[in-house]
């Protein structure tokens, strides 16, 4: 713990000598006395947002409690990113091995299970948790099971699964429940949403997705891999339509020659999709129809705002909740981060997001600003970005120099001098300052360079100056430093 941070009251001091003196009295004593806890952080939610905001305020000396009503870790370890990513490694190490004649290996027989895939998915959820939980009870940080519940904005409820109650009082509560799939299942088993497609160990033959988001582009490309027909079908004129357009041109590239088949500019409602015993089928508008073993409605998300007790505090909680720039709620001492504000459904928002909340509770002037904190999706290839995109500047009347370039790079990773990566950039500048204004990549190293972006933004790095820093050889990097090259 930061010693220069702490700023606990002598009551505070007090409770904590109380706490570790209940601790050695035994369980009856130690509920009793939880039941009078006083924090200056309590955090309702333990995915991404929720894990930032309680490592954030704990670091920084705040006396902090964390309420989690599901699994360590929240949706982001066990059924979002981390849980889907488990599997895409498990899916790109198969990849490479099917293609290890290219380096100089032979594979003579080879076997794919998603049985397998799922356990390794397992694994890596329940480490990370483990990890986790172990961090905050380093930091002392108390940790709740159960549902948490505002009975007035300073005292928080928390209802076990159990029944149990435990009932404390919070300076600042910060919201961080994250949200769910807007598809909430159905009576028929055909027709299931990411969450539920994660507990399904049987692959199908023919795997039909709604929806060409992040979501389910990634989906597409680890049941491909494991050898399931899959036909994405989208409303929109692209995939990945909330990107720029040159992200979705180039997933979409990466997804047919996978054999991912793509059905775009077509509205799927559920009564246009017709289910039997044997199989789904969805008749697009001009063209033949396409039959599926399993859906993937992949169609959004909804913020998990109910079951608080919000709407008793006068917060609207019908819908996303409505936060300023400094993510409070209308309600002192109350904030919301992370997918429960609908700002942006992704982990690195919901980060950057509670470093904001975390820093105005402690009085310093800081607020969110959407185009500062780097944006990823983990498709194939990998897409992020920061700072302004080209159709957002040309709205704004925002004047840029923009260049873009592909290449195929050969970075740090060594497999790259036998197959180099396809990796696109585009950067956009300001030609008075020459600062950047924004950069979109798209490749295996995407984040890596939308990260060194974005620390030259925030910065005020010339590109002139960016342009003459040495770095090493080869490098992920130099795709960002030859797309700035062409700017004069």
């Amino acid at each position: 713990m930061n010693n220069q941070c702490c700023a606990f009251t002598a009551r505070e001091r007090i409770i904590e000598k109380s706490v570790e003196f209940n601790r050695k009295l035994g369980p009856s004593m130690k509920t009793e006395q939880k039941s009078q806890q006083h924090y200056q952080i309590a955090v309702i939610g333990s995915g991404s947002g929720g894990r930032a905001a309680a490592l954030f305020a704990a670091r920084k000396g705040l006396r902090t409690t964390l309420i989690e009503g599901d699994k360590i870790g929240g949706a982001c370890f066990h059924t979002g990113c981390y849980a889907v990513r488990a599997l895409q490694a498990c899916a790109h190490q198969f990849r490479d091995a099917l293609r290890s004649g290219r380096f100089g290996n032979k594979v003579d027989l080879l076997k794919v299970s998603l049985y397998d895939w799922m356990m390794a998915q397992v694994k890596v959820s329940r480490r990370l948790a483990d990890t986790f939980e172990s961090e905050m009870n380093g930091l002392n940080v108390d940790i709740h099971q159960g549902y948490g519940e505002l009975p007035d904005h300073r005292t928080v409820k928390v209802t076990g699964r159990k029944g149990t109650n435990v009932t404390f009082t919070a300076d600042n509560v910060i919201v961080a429940t994250g949200s769910r799939p807007e598809f909430h299942g159905s009576s028929e088993p055909k027709l299931v949403n990411s969450e539920e497609l994660l507990r399904t160990p049987r692959v199908p033959e023919k795997l039909m997705i709604v929806g060409a988001g992040y979501i389910g582009c990634e989906f597409a490309s680890i049941y491909r891999t494991l050898g399931c027909a899959v036909t994405i079908i989208e409303q929109k004129d692209r995939v990945l339509p909330g990107w720029e357009p040159e992200a979705g041109e180039r997933v979409a590239q990466a997804l047919l020659s996978q054999g991912v088949a793509l059905l775009l500019n077509q509205q799927v409602t559920l009564d246009r999709i017709e289910r039997n015993a044997d199989a789904v089928r969805f008749r697009p508008s001009g063209g033949e129809a396409v039959e599926a073993d399993l859906v993937l409605m992949a169609t959004g998300r909804k913020a998990n705002t109910g079951g608080m007790g919000l709407a008793a505090l006068g917060i609207d909680e019908s819908s996303c909740l409505k936060v300023d720039k400094q993510m409070r709620l209308p309600v002192p001492g109350l904030y919301a981060v992370g997918d429960v504000n609908g700002i942006s459904l992704l982990d690195s928002t919901a980060y950057s997001q509670a470093g904001v909340a975390i820093n105005s509770i402690l009085g310093h002037e800081t607020r969110f600003d959407r185009r500062l904190a780097p944006r990823c999706v983990h498709t194939e290839p990998m897409v992020a970005a920061v700072g302004w995109s080209q159709q957002d500047a040309d709205a704004q009347g925002i004047e840029y120099l923009a260049a873009a370039e592909t290449i195929q790079l050969v970075s740090d990773n060594e497999r790259s001098v036998v197959e180099p990566e396809p990796t696109f950039l585009k950067v956009m500048v300001d030609p008075q300052t020459w600062r950047l204004l924004g950069c979109l990549v798209v490749g295996d190293h995407a984040s890596v360079i939308a990260n060194c972006a974005a620390i030259a933004i925030e910065s005020g790095l010339s590109v002139k100056n960016l342009r003459e820093i040495p770095l090493t050889q080869p490098s992920a990097m130099e795709a960002l430093m030859a797309t700035l090259r062409k700017l004069n």
